[in-house]
C-alpha cells in the first residue's frame, strides 16, 4: 500500500468495517421515523385473506423526492423510481435490458410499417397507443396528451432537460386520438426508446391552462409538479407529508390491471446509514437506488440478509467521476493538468478499499455490458497511478513546488481548489478525502466545501462552482449524448438544466455522438465508441475513477421487485411494481 493509503485509508480506518457502521445505528437510536399509525409493516399469519392487498410495504432512500416529474430539472436520485410508481410511459427498458411498450400497445417496427427510414435519412414512426389508458383523475389519455408534452418539453423557457426526442422530432401528426405520427429528422436506432426520461408524458387537461397563463415561477410551483401529481401509474399518491413521506395507493383503473400491493409507503432519511436503520429496524422493506452505500450494504448483507430477511444486491451499474469545471475556473483548462490529476490517484486502491474489490477501474464512461466496450477500452488511453508523471506534467504546466510543498505558477498562485461533496453522503465524504490525501502527496491542496442537499438543488449554484464536484451516473450507449454532447450543458440561457455535468463542449464529440444516435449497424457503432473513447480519454472533461456497485435490498416477501440492469435514468427498479406481491 502507498504512503497516502497508509496515512489516509488503512481498511481498518476509512472503510471502518461493519462495527464503525453499528456505533453509528446506535447513536442514530435504531429508531424509525415517525409515521401514520396505520402504516405498520406487512403482517398477517395463517388464514390471512389476500396478504399482497392488504400489506404495506416500506421503501427508503436518503434526502427527500424534489418532483414527481422532469419539470424543475431536478428530480432527486430517488425521484426517478418514485416516477414510475404513480406514472408510466409509452415504452421501457425492463429488468433484462429489453425495450418493451407499456402506454403503446406495440413497438413501431418496420416489419408492419410503423417504422419507415427515408431515403433523405429522415424517419416516420407510428405509435398505437392502449384505449383503456386513465389518468389518476380519470381524465381518459390520448394522443393529444403526447403531442402537448412534446411542445411542452421543447419549451427552452422551462427548467427541463432535453433528450434526443426534443431535439430531432419535427413534428407530430395525431390521425385520431390513439395513433401518434412521430417525424424525425434523422436517423436514430433509439426511436422506440421512450421511458420517462425520453418524453416526461404531461396532462394536457391540467398542465396547458397554466403553461399558457405565461408565468413560469408559478407553473414550477403547480401541485402537479409536486404533492398533486396526476400520473398514469399504478398507484396514486394518497399523501406526500413534508418529511419527504410519500404514501401511494392502487389506482383501480390502471391499464395493465390494478397493482396487487394495497400500500406502498416511501420513506426518506437523512443519509444511508438512516436507510439501514429503517431496513433493520423493519420500517421499510425494500430500499431505493440512493438508499444504502456499499458500507451500509455490507453491513445488511451481514446483519440483515444473513438471518434470513432478504436480498442485498450489490449491481456494478454506476460511473463515479471527478468534475473540473474549465468553464469556471481556469485552473483545469490545461489539459496537462488534467492527466497529472488523474495521475495522482490510485484507482486500483480506491476500488479495493471503498469497494471491496468491486469497483474495478473505468478509464471511460461506458459501461462493459455495451456491446462495442472491449474495443473502445482497448483504444483508450490509460493513466495509471504515477506521482512522478504527475509532477513531471505539472511541471510542464508551469507549476512547480513552493518551499512549503505546495504548487505554485510564476504568478505565484498557490494550487489550490475547493472540493465539494453531498455532506450526508459518507461514501463520497471518504473519497473526497483520499482523492484529497494523493493530491497532497504531490502538492495540491483540496479545500473541504461540502455542501447539503438543499443547496445542491439550487441548479446554478451547483453547475457554476469552480472547484471539483463528483457525478455518478449510468454509462450506456443511449445515454452519451445526453451525457457529453455541447447541447445539454446547463448554462443561464436553458436554466442551468441540462445532463452534461462536465459542461464538455467538443465539435468533434459532438459529431461522434450524433452519430452514435443515429447507426443501426453494430460494426458503425463499434467504429464511433472507438473514436470516442480515445477523444474522451485524450481530452479528460472529467476524470473517470471507477464503476460503483448500486446497492439494493429486498425483502424475502417482496416478489417481483428485481435490480435494473444497467444505471442510465431510462431504467428504474420501479417500473413493474404493478406486478410485485407480498407472499
Amino acid at each position: 500500500m502507498n504512503s497516502a493509503l497508509d496515512r489516509r485509508m488503512t481498511r481498518r480506518r476509512f472503510v471502518g468495517a461493519s462495527a464503525a457502521t453499528l456505533a453509528a445505528l446506535a447513536a442514530y437510536g435504531c429508531a424509525p421515523p415517525s409515521s401514520p399509525t396505520s402504516e405498520r409493516a406487512p403482517a398477517g399469519g395463517p388464514g390471512a385473506v389476500n396478504r399482497s392487498a392488504q400489506a404495506v410495504v416500506g421503501m427508503g432512500a436518503y434526502g427527500p423526492p424534489a418532483t414527481m416529474t422532469n419539470v424543475g430539472g431536478l428530480s432527486g436520485d430517488q425521484g426517478g423510481d418514485l416516477q414510475m410508481i404513480a406514472h408510466s410511459s409509452l415504452s421501457v427498458i425492463d429488468h433484462d435490458s429489453n425495450v418493451i411498450p407499456m402506454l403503446a400497445e406495440r413497438l413501431p417496427s418496420a416489419e408492419d410499417g410503423t417504422w419507415v427510414v427515408n431515403p433523405d435519412g429522415t424517419m416516420r414512426l407510428t405509435w398505437h397507443l392502449r384505449r383503456n389508458a386513465r389518468w389518476h383523475d380519470g381524465h381518459p389519455f390520448t394522443s393529444r396528451d403526447v403531442r402537448f408534452s412534446w411542445e411542452f418539453n421543447n419549451d427552452r423557457a422551462l427548467p427541463i432537460s432535453t433528450t434526443s426526442v426534443h431535439q430531432n422530432v419535427t413534428s407530430i401528426d395525431l390521425p385520431d386520438d390513439y395513433t401518434v405520427v412521430m417525424h424525425w429528422k434523422l436517423t436514430t436506432g433509439f426511436a422506440h426508446v421512450l421511458t420517462r426520461s425520453d418524453l416526461t408524458l404531461h396532462p394536457e387537461h391540467i398542465v396547458r391552462p397554466a403553461w399558457e397563463a405565461g408565468d413560469v415561477d408559478r407553473l414550477l410551483a403547480h401541485p402537479q409538479f409536486h404533492e398533486g401529481f396526476v400520473g398514469l401509474g399504478p398507484y396514486r399518491i394518497e399523501r406526500w407529508g413534508q418529511d419527504g413521506t410519500v404514501v401511494f395507493k392502487p389506482f383501480e383503473d390502471f391499464y395493465l390491471g390494478p397493482p396487487k400491493i394495497g400500500t406502498l409507503v416511501h420513506y426518506s432519511a437523512s443519509n444511508a446509514v438512516g436507510v439501514l436503520t429503517q431496513l433493520l429496524a423493519g420500517t421499510i422493506q425494500k430500499t431505493s437506488r440512493n438508499g444504502l452505500g456499499f458500507e451500509e450494504g455490507i453491513t445488511a448483507r451481514d446483519e440483515w440478509e444473513a438471518r434470513g430477511e432478504g436480498k442485498v444486491y450489490f449491481m456494478p451499474i454506476g460511473c463515479r467521476r471527478l468534475l473540473m469545471p474549465q468553464e469556471y475556473n481556469p485552473i483545469f483548462r490545461d489539459v496537462r493538468v488534467r492527466r497529472a490529476l488523474l495521475h495522482a490517484i490510485d484507482r486500483e486502491q480506491l476500488g479495493a478499499t471503498l469497494y471491496g474489490g468491486q469497483a474495478p477501474v473505468a478509464h471511460f464512461p461506458l459501461s462493459p455490458q455495451e456491446p462495442g466496450f472491449a474495443a473502445a477500452e482497448a483504444a483508450a488511453a490509460k493513466y495509471a497511478f504515477d506521482p512522478r508523471r504527475s509532477l513531471a506534467l505539472m511541471e510542464e504546466a508551469g507549476w512547480r513546488r513552493g518551499s512549503d510543498g505546495v504548487l505554485a505558477n510564476a504568478a505565484g498562485e498557490r494550487f489550490e481548489i475547493p472540493f465539494r461533496v453531498p455532506v450526508a453522503d459518507n461514501e463520497q465524504v471518504r473519497l473526497q478525502g483520499a482523492v484529497a490525501g494523493f493530491w497532497s502527496d504531490i502538492g495540491v491542496r483540496a479545500r473541504v466545501d461540502n455542501a447539503s442537499d438543499a443547496q445542491l438543488r439550487d441548479r446554478q449554484l451547483r453547475e457554476t462552482y469552480p472547484g471539483i464536484a463528483t457525478t455518478d451516473s449510468g454509462p450506456t450507449i443511449a445515454s452519451l449524448s445526453r451525457r457529453w454532447h455541447s447541447s445539454n450543458i446547463p448554462r443561464a440561457e436553458n436554466r442551468y438544466v441540462g445532463d452534461n455535468a462536465a459542461h464538455w463542449s467538443h465539435p468533434e464529440a459532438d459529431r461522434i455522438l450524433e452519430q452514435v444516435d443515429r447507426t443501426f449497424r453494430k460494426d458503425e457503432m463499434e467504429s464511433l465508441l472507438v473514436q470516442f473513447a480515445r477523444l474522451y480519454s485524450e481530452e479528460l472533461p472529467a476524470l473517470t475513477l471507477y464503476y460503483t456497485p448500486e446497492v439494493t435490498a429486498v425483502h424475502r416477501s417482496l416478489k417481483g421487485a428485481r435490480p435494473r440492469a444497467t444505471g442510465s435514468g431510462q431504467n428504474t427498479w420501479n417500473w413493474s411494481c404493478y406486478q410485485w406481491e407480498w407472499v
